[in-house]
């Protein structure tokens, strides 16, 4: 994943998927360990993804009935074992003790006992490879019993040896004296040749199992597979997540009603509601614009979150979503701490700028930027995010980027913008009378009450005109004087009609 995504630690942990992948429960070593691989599933890959997502979307329905064969899969598969060090030293021979046969038993038989789930492994498109015959060299008796250790019955030799050393054991029992130490000392000599033949039985026991090496690595990586899948399907239905549909290259990515699983639960237990990402994403450029508490880096975050998601093999969480399998995403945002690289804010981006730009001459990408150029003045600023949009208009790649500069419209660039508040809204609002003292707790009510009429709704524009986000008119709602905004509406003005002459 550390080639096709490129987005900083720091800002992958803002976006969230570290959380979502500790959602992601899986019960076996072995599943963990693919989740951590976290495979990005690009459009070379795409009958793989096409695999994963269906067998998915074919287990959320068992999860969701709960049915019997997913308990018992979660049973057995809650009991295996890590087993890389047990095979690696299985493969070079080694001597392995009780531990490890005992592990390599209980393997076994968790093997056999999914491989029995049929329906299961159909919808979970996984099968095992028979292992029968080296379950039964770990159980030579055959009893079931699900402990080890070197039986009896691999050797008539070693039946005789215990069978001398348990009546050694009851003549010592009843002896004392001088008859006691030469009976210990033959029980020594007894317990030495037994200790000498369990060895040479492990070693015996270790080569034939050697052959069973390459059915037993495969059913591992098969409990890993079904460990994952079915904690995906759990974590799609808790979130109500969508089965992601892949589309061709040249199409566009479609997000319907996107949510952020981890944002949303935060404004649950604040009585608010998250509100749903819609929009279209078509190769070329799409350039968002909106007041500052418009929820534009939210939106970035849950879009990049969502298509994110689905290329990592999980389900979105969106009523509907569909999208080419990009070569690489990237995200980039102001609020990254950048400082730490020895570089200035501005001229670690242009390096990120410049990477991205360069990727995309050969490959799709997706690269998504939340207000860039913040470290330089606004007329170059401008220029470079003017710039940025034309040439990922006539590119292969989709440039998504939240900005507050004017971007003049040209061929491959759309626009949309967050509705915000409307101004018929506004001016129902009371003003807070200047002048009065200030209450930290009344002000922030207010600008709570402010914020929940905020519509964070995407709407499709033609250019990049805006609706007036109604910045001054809150700053009056909130008691800036009158004489500090009659400035600010000389400026504005100033700046909508400059002077021609």
């Amino acid at each position: 994943m550390k080639t096709s995504v490129m987005i900083s630690k720091e800002l992958l942990n803002q976006v969230g998927l570290p959380e979502v992948m500790q959602s992601c429960h899986c019960r076996t070593p072995q599943g963990k360990r693919l989740k951590n691989a976290a495979r990005f599933f690009t459009n070379s890959s795409h009958d793989e993804f096409v695999a994963e997502i269906t067998a998915i979307a074919r287990l959320v329905e068992m999860v969701k009935v709960k049915h019997p064969q997913v308990l018992e899969a979660q049973t057995q598969l809650s009991r295996l074992r890590e087993l890389r060090g047990t095979f690696s030293r299985l493969e070079k021979g080694r001597l392995l003790d009780d531990t490890e046969f005992f592990e390599l038993k209980g393997a076994l038989t968790i093997f056999f006992r999914l491989s029995r789930l049929k329906e299961l492994m159909a919808e979970a498109g996984v099968d095992f490879q028979v292992t029968k015959d080296a379950s039964a060299l770990l159980d030579p008796s055959g009893t079931g019993n699900p402990t080890f250790h070197i039986y009896s019955d691999y050797s008539p030799g070693l039946a005789r040896i215990r069978g001398q050393k348990k009546k050694l054991e009851r003549d010592i029992s009843q002896a004392k004296g001088n008859q006691r130490k030469i009976l210990l000392t033959q029980r020594a000599l007894v317990t030495a040749e037994e200790d000498k033949l369990e060895e040479q039985i492990r070693l015996q026991l270790g080569e034939k199992l050697q052959a069973w090496l390459p059915q037993m690595r495969h059913n591992a990586e098969t409990c890993a597979i079904l460990d994952f899948r079915l904690a995906k399907a759990d974590l799609a239905v808790r979130w109500n997540g969508t089965k992601p549909v892949a589309v061709a290259p040249s199409e566009p990515a479609v997000l319907v009603d996107s949510r952020h699983p981890l944002i949303a639960s935060i404004l649950q237990k604040k009585g608010l509601q998250f509100t749903p990402i819609s929009i279209k994403l078509k190769q070329g450029s799409t350039v968002l614009s909106g007041a500052n508490m418009g929820g534009k880096s939210v939106a970035l975050k849950t879009v990049f979150l969502a298509l994110l998601m689905t290329q990592l093999g999980y389900f979105p969480i969106c009523n509907h979503l569909e999208t080419p399998l990009y070569d690489f995403m990237a995200f980039e945002s102001h609020q990254e701490g950048d400082l730490h690289w020895g570089l200035s804010s501005f001229g670690l981006e242009c390096v990120k700028i410049r990477n991205h730009h360069r990727r995309s001459q050969n490959q799709q990408g997706l690269i998504m930027m939340d207000e860039p150029c913040r470290g330089t003045n606004p007329a170059e600023a401008t220029a470079i995010v003017q710039a940025l949009c034309r040439t990922y208009g006539r590119s292969s790649s989709t440039f998504f980027i939240a900005t507050h500069y004017n971007v003049t419209p040209a061929a491959g660039i759309r626009f949309y913008q967050v509705r915000g508040i409307r101004p018929e809204v506004l001016a129902e609002l009371p003003v807070q009378k200047t002048g009065s003292e200030s209450d930290l707790h009344e002000d922030l009510s207010r600008v709570r009450k402010i914020q929940n009429l905020m519509d964070y709704r995407f709407e499709e524009i033609e250019g990049s005109q805006q609706t007036p986000s109604g910045a001054i008119k809150i700053a009056e709602l909130l008691g800036v004087d009158q004489t500090l905004l009659r400035e600010m509406m000389a400026a504005w003005q100033e700046d909508q009609w400059p002077n021609l002459d």
